[in-house]
């Protein structure tokens, strides 16, 4: 089956414009591609307005057309100085074409092109289903003796049984082909074994390599690539870059097929087709955390761990590089034939040239009848600030203002530090539009600037740090040995080595952020915004009287010393959430609130496992004397199974006493507690056992029925074989136990799941 999928949410933004580039009146990925390849070899290009016309109908000498140069015929002027038909004269614009149909050595014997009964052709009448499906089922080398005696319907029925007409519209002996029928049936024919040779694509290329590659960046997309160069995923560590026949339609970007070669220049990329096997989605990303992407259109991607992620030019684990992923990014999915995920491209950070800084000089009037938002809420005017960047939308009639800006050291700066495409500043990389980059003239290396960025994170402008400062606040939320990432209340992240160890004690807190003269990071933390009034209406965008921006950062602290854990509103079970679940709110500088920090309302801010306690005098100094000063040493270890490196795992507290409920049995430990090296008071959440059941009560990996009623399965539960002392998966104890302990933090209606399952 030769259809080709590019299935789910197409989000498409202002940035990315219509989905094939070369033909502007293209709205559907899988025909935009279909026309790229087509235009690639050769065969069907637009028309003289620069567009494809997708539904105009085709006739018969415009198909005969097709067909000829479907087997690589181009020039046909030989074949113009005869009459074959007497309806086609030597004037006729495609004479040379339907006469080499008939005369042309390799094209004669399949008997492709026949005339009606009284010799007449008739060029210009419009071709319809059956004799389409006729001329490409001869094209592939079937006779009649092939196919069968009735006509068109054996025609018919063998080309939608080779899969020619998949992806075309649903159509009659007698419908009318469009140009988009044409296209996608014609391709598939192009990528169809023939009844003796193999596929026609092949007589129009060198070679072919690599199926199941990707397309991932054109020099269009990506600066880093030259004229004439794209990037390819073809298995394996690294992208490989390759030489192309011309730059390769953006249409093609995020393909999965077959690279097809030059037959000029056999080194040389054409193009690539897609396959049929397996599919592709493309979505826009709202948020992204360490186990899930959330996009526009409301879905949630949840990658396994070892799923391959591209991002900045690099393939690696989306466990290792997800942060690397921003609001606004375009990703394609890539599924195999089994429906397994198996790579996320990200598409190169675009930028919008159409953008200004609100209150300077180079400010532009926000057009009379546009909606302005602001962070996703709709504002006024007077609410804009100086140095916003407003960014218009002219399709959708949007002013779309961001205050999001970032203060650091210019790091780095390509192709050059003076006319930059790319910049990196405190870790990290930012695409700079071409109107932008003439605010880096005056600017060196390690100079401290403040940027600009739009709402999807671009550089829209850069300033010196005198001019205007970024404050920069948000949560201490990774530390790995002295390099530390923490995330912005305003969506952005800053990495970089600290300054100084003890800024490791901050690791969960919210804090501000700067830059030391030698570029490390320096840390101080930020003390509560305030407990809003009111509760948070999550439907209707309300917190008290204030509106909550559409992409809200939503975090949990379940202690008052606890660190901060990053949630999100997909995880709440509730619709509205309860003033005195609420700890703190941040506002923009309209007032609209941008991040919330909660109590612990999901459960999901635990370690689950088993706690144990210890405690030992252990030698600390000596006196005066000489004699040994004793000091008791607590620590409490928690036993739990990691799904990322699929074993058992322990984590170590240092405690000043021994927490609640820590007593060798099922607990839940603040997720993030254990970064912190000193002693602590530790909080915990005590496990309530629900019931024991047996095999037949659960229902599947995704919840479980019990004597009190149906809890979801936690996503991580742990599953402890107590006669082993072990943990493992569910499904190994299922294949082995009958009888499973549950155990859940509370009950379902206030979010609870089964979070450790006992099994002996």
């Amino acid at each position: 089956m030769k259809k080709r999928v590019l299935g789910g949410v197409l989000a498409l933004s202002l940035l990315m414009g219509t989905c094939g580039a070369a033909f502007s009146d293209i709205q559907t990925p899988e025909l935009a591609q279909t026309a790229a390849v087509l235009k690639s070899l050769k065969i069907m290009e637009g028309d003289s307005g620069g567009g494809f016309a997708p539904n105009r109908s085709l006739t018969r000498a415009e198909f005969a057309k097709l067909i000829v140069t479907a087997f690589g015929v181009t020039d046909v002027t030989a074949y113009k100085n005869y009459t074959v038909f007497p309806d086609v004269p030597n004037t006729h614009w495609a004479a040379g074409y339907i006469n080499a149909a008939v005369k042309h050595a390799d094209i004669k014997e399949k008997h492709i092109i026949h005339g009606y009964a009284d010799g007449t052709f008739k060029p210009d009448r419009t071709i319809n289903y059956g004799e389409a499906c006729t001329m490409l089922m001869l094209m592939l080398g079937y006779s009649i003796e092939d196919i069968g005696l009735v006509w068109p319907g054996d025609y018919i029925a063998r080309a939608q049984s080779e899969g020619l007409a998949d992806g075309a519209s649903v159509m009659t002996a007698s419908s009318v082909m469009t140009r988009a029928d044409a296209a996608i049936m014609l391709l598939n024919a192009l990528d169809t074994p023939g009844k003796e040779d193999g596929k026609l694509i092949t007589s129009l290329t060198s070679s072919s390599d690599s199926e199941g590659s990707i397309l991932l960046a054109t020099s269009e997309t990506d600066s880093d690539l030259r004229r004439n160069q794209a990037r390819f995923y073809t298995g394996g560590e690294e992208p490989v870059v390759k030489t192309t026949d011309g730059v390769l339609d953006n249409a093609l970007i995020g393909v999965s097929g077959t690279i097809y070669y030059s037959k000029t220049s056999p080194n040389t990329v054409l193009t690539i087709v897609p396959s049929g096997d397996g599919r592709s989605e493309r979505h826009t990303v709202r948020r992204v955390q360490r186990d899930r992407i959330e996009t526009d259109a409301g879905e949630t991607i949840k990658p396994a761990r070892d799923v391959l992620l591209y991002v900045n030019g690099a393939v690696a684990k989306f466990s290792e590089t997800w942060f690397d992923l921003q609001n606004g990014d375009q990703i394609t999915l890539h599924y195999d034939a089994s429906g397994s995920l198996e790579l996320i491209s990200a598409s190169a950070r675009g930028v919008s040239q159409n953008s200004f800084v609100y209150g300077t000089k180079e400010a532009q009037a926000v057009p009379a009848g546009f909606t302005i938002t602001k962070n996703g809420v709709r504002v006024s005017v007077d609410s804009l600030k100086q140095y916003d960047v407003v960014t218009l939308d002219t399709a959708s009639k949007t002013a779309i203002v961001s205050d999001k800006r970032i203060t650091g050291r210019y790091e780095d700066g390509a192709p050059s530090f003076k006319r930059p495409e790319k910049i990196k500043v405190l870790g990290q990389e930012y695409a700079v539009s071409e109107r932008a980059s003439g605010y880096f003239a005056d600017f060196e290396a390690g100079d401290r600037i403040t940027l600009l960025l739009d709402s999807r994170g671009a550089v829209a402008a850069a300033y010196p740090v005198s001019t205007v400062r970024a404050e920069m606040v948000g949560v201490f939320a990774e530390l790995d040995g002295d390099e530390a990432k923490i995330l912005l209340w305003n969506g952005e992240t800053v990495r970089g080595k600290l300054d100084s160890q003890d800024d490791k004690k901050l690791f969960g807190k919210v804090v501000t952020v700067s830059q030391s003269s030698d570029g490390d990071l320096s840390l101080i933390e930020r003390s509560s915004a305030g407990k809003p009034s009111g509760d948070w209406d999550i439907d209707a965008g309300t917190l008290g009287g204030k509106k909550v921006a559409p992409d809200v950062r939503v975090w949990e602290q379940v202690d008052a010393k606890a660190p901060l854990y990053e949630t999100s509103v997909s995880a709440l079970h509730m619709g509205t959430v309860p003033s005195s679940s609420i700890r703190t709110a941040v506002t923009d500088s309209v007032g609209n609130i941008v991040a919330i920090v909660l109590n612990d309302v999901t459960g999901d801010a635990w370690n689950y496992g088993y706690g144990y306690y210890k405690s030992e005098e252990i030698q600390t100094d000596t006196d005066f004397d000489g004699k040994p000063i004793y000091n008791n040493e607590n620590t409490v270890t928690l036993r739990y199974y990691d799904y990322a490196d699929k074993s058992e795992k322990e984590l170590e507290y240092k405690v000043i006493s021994r927490p609640d409920g820590v007593n060798g049995g099922p607990i839940g430990l603040p997720k993030g507690a254990e970064q912190n090296g000193d002693r602590q008071f530790l909080a915990s959440i005590r496990l309530n056992r629900v019931d024991t059941v047996g095999l037949d009560a659960f229902d599947g990996a995704d919840g479980v029925r019990t004597a009190s009623g149906y809890y979801p399965l936690s996503e991580e539960v742990q599953v402890y074989l107590s006669g082993q002392r072990k943990f493992v998966t569910l499904n190994q104890a299922k294949a082995d136990y009958e009888k499973f302990t549950l155990y859940a933090e509370r009950t379902p209606d206030k979010g609870g799941k089964i979070r450790v399952i006992t099994v002996s």
